[in-house]
Formats: structure tokens, sequence, C-alpha cells
């Protein structure tokens, strides 16, 4: 058969990645979707991006159609995508981490390598997996799409623009939220010299398309209610453990 003909083994690999990638990214836009829908703020169903690089897709948006102006809205609004989206990846992360298959090839000039945010650590552990890395093994494809689905939720999380993390953090500190973004910002760059830049470059991409600071709310300088920063926090938690310095470098 033609070497890069279509096989059934193939497609299959590629079902096992991009049916969970999906399932993933539109839990994440759902959740924005149902809480838009409670709220009666009109916004579109969701819809991917397609793309022809490694991943295959840009991710999933919404699009809001009017301002959201009440601090308790927009938190809500803003955490139920990367929230649901993330308990939604945890299933696969669990039943992918524990598949790997050994590599015997050594390493060469211009390999891509993956690296593993926190909560791949833990799921090794938990799943009682021997660590492994990018570099020694052939990741399975379930794994790759959680892997794609929690790096999307932390980008997300990042407190700049319009971003999920901007909404959220706009609702917890108000107009102190350019600050956290300035930090994102510094810590984008601290990460780039990691040498990948791939923060840094997506941190650029947010501020030429929406700019750096939340528009202003109504109740800016109402305090939000202790349930909903709780929910605040948790995002925070979940960004975090989704976090690693160089998502993606090349050896």
């Amino acid at each position: 058969m033609a070497s890069g003909a279509l096989t059934w083994p193939a497609l299959q690999q590629g079902l096992w990645f991009s049916v969970p990638v999906m399932i993933i990214l539109g839990t994440h836009e759902m959740g924005h979707y149902l809480m838009c829908r409670r709220y009666g703020v009109p916004a579109t169903l969701p819809y991917f991006l397609p793309s022809p690089l490694a991943f295959g897709t840009f991710g999933a948006l919404i699009r809001i159609k009017e301002p959201i102006r009440a601090k308790r809205i927009l938190l809500d609004i803003g955490a139920a995508g990367p929230v649901a989206g993330f308990f939604v990846a945890l299933p696969f992360l669990f039943y992918g981490v524990a598949r790997p298959a050994p590599s015997t090839t050594p390493l060469s000039p211009g390999t891509i390598l993956f690296d593993y945010p926190m909560i791949v650590r833990w799921a090794q552990k938990w799943t009682h997996t021997a660590p492994y890395t990018s570099a020694s093994v052939h990741e399975h494809p379930v794994f790759m799409a959680a892997w794609f689905g929690l790096l999307v939720t932390a980008l997300n999380l990042l407190p700049i623009g319009q971003l999920d993390g901007s909404h959220v953090v706009r609702a917890m500190l108000g107009k102190r939220q350019p600050w956290a973004a300035g930090a994102a910002l510094v810590l984008a760059v601290a990460s780039s010299f990691s040498g990948m830049p791939s923060w840094l470059i997506f941190c650029a991409l947010v501020l030429l398309l929406t700019g750096f600071a939340h528009p202003p709310l109504e109740d800016d300088d109402e305090p939000l209610d202790f349930g909903r920063m709780l929910i605040g926090l948790l995002c925070v938690a979940i960004f975090l453990v989704c976090f690693s310095p160089a998502p993606v470098r090349i050896y």
C-alpha cells in the first residue's frame, strides 16, 4: 500500500484523539452557552475552528452578543466553561495516561516533545503508572486529547483581555484585574526563557485581538459573594494544575 494511504488502524488512532478532543472542547463551550441561557444573555451555539496544524483545531467558541455588566453573571459565565471542560477531561486523562507505548526510537534533532502539567504527574501516580515523559514513550491518543484539552483550559484561564480567566478575575478583583493581567505577562515572558515562547506568543495574540484589560462592570466596586469567590479560586487552582512552562518544545 502506498505510503501515507489511509488505513483502518490510522483512522482508529485519529478517532481515539479527535472524538475526546471534540467532547472536551464542546463541553467547555456548552458550559458558557448554558450559563448564558440561564441568565438570558444572547449567545450563539458552540462552533469549532478547524486547523491544518498538528492538532487539527484551534479550539471552539461561542459568540456572546451583548456586554455582561454584573460581576456574578460574568463570573458564572466565565467559569462555567473551563470548570466543565476540566472535569470532563479527567476521565480521558486517567484512561490515556495508563496506556503509553514504550519508544525504542532514539531522539533526533527536531523531534517535537510535550511537557506535562502537574495534573498529569498526579494522574500517573493515581493510576499506579510508572512516571514517564514525552521523550520516553509514544503517548496514547486519548492521553494526547486530554493533554490538549488541559492546555486549552490553561490558555483560556489567563487573566488577559476577553479570555475566561479575565472574566473570572475581573469579577473577583474588579478594577485591579489589570494587575493580574500584568502578572500573567511577566509569567509568559519568564516561561519564554525555557526555549519555546509558547505562552508569550499566545499572550501577544490575545493582546492584539482583545486588548489588555477587561472592560469595566457596573458593579466593579461591590464585593463578590463568598460562594462565587470560591468558584474563582477553583479556576485559579485549575489553571495552576494545567499549566506547564513550555507545553511544546523541540528537542
